[in-house]
């Protein structure tokens, strides 16, 4: 059954592209990737005018820098979520602001990780994301929580909200911090037939194409929260 992960065939690497102005820092990154039999580096850029184009090669994941020298990193992912939805964007950047990390999710990317991030934990970040988690550093995680803990009750959500059910909220709560479908689906006591379901109905409820919008869209309703224990 076809689903929105929309991960490459098994028995064929992963198409992944590297958008980084810093040269060392993207060998490093491709260095991290290179080796790996189950990921194949197709496209690499500098900049956002490079970078662009390699969106045409239909990646499956992408490995982004936000500050590229002429312009945001934002335009990236924005051209992705329009030619190409079901690429995975995972955001590798110094930024941390909490500007910077929800911009970043509301515009659609999958994971957010720090570029002091050691190479064989770039490897399984990539992997994670191409899974269908959602990688994100402390740092910016704690921006995602602060969020939250300045309107904390999600049973406040206005008139206007999307409806999402019990079960719904709860899914998109567990997706929020990181957990995998297959992740939720047990905790949830459902199969993965059924989360896909889910998924695709909280996306269409909120009208969007990714985790990130999702989760940035239903906290902004006060949807869900993410600070539970």
């Amino acid at each position: 059954m076809a689903n929105d992960e929309n991960l490459p065939a098994s028995d064929a690497p992963a198409r992944v592209i590297i958008i980084e102005d810093d040269e060392r820092l993207r060998a490093y990154a491709m260095g991290a990737l290179g080796a790996a039999q189950d990921i194949a580096v197709v496209g690499d850029a500098g900049s956002l005018a490079e970078g662009l184009p390699l969106v045409d090669l239909m990646p499956d994941l992408a490995l982004l820098d936000l500050g590229l020298p002429d312009g945001s990193g934002i335009s990236v992912i924005e051209a992705i979520r329009a030619k190409v939805p079901g690429c995975k964007v995972l955001v590798f950047t110094v930024f941390e602001d909490r500007a910077s990390v929800l911009g970043t999710l509301k515009a659609g990317a999958d994971g957010y990780i720090l570029k002091d991030t050691v190479a064989d934990m770039v490897l399984a970040h990539v992997r994670a994301t191409l899974a269908g988690e959602t990688p994100i550093s402390a740092r910016a995680a704690g921006h995602l929580l602060s969020l939250v803990r300045d309107e904390p009750v999600a049973e406040a959500a206005g008139p206007d909200a999307p409806h999402l059910s019990p079960r719904e909220r709860e899914l998109l709560e567990y997706l929020a911090r990181g957990l995998s479908r297959k992740e939720a689906a047990r905790i949830m006591n459902l199969s993965p037939y059924t989360v896909a379901e889910y998924v695709q109905g909280i996306y269409r409820k909120l009208h969007v194409k990714s985790r990130g919008e999702a989760v940035f869209e239903a906290i902004q309703a006060k949807l869900i929260r993410i600070d539970r224990e």
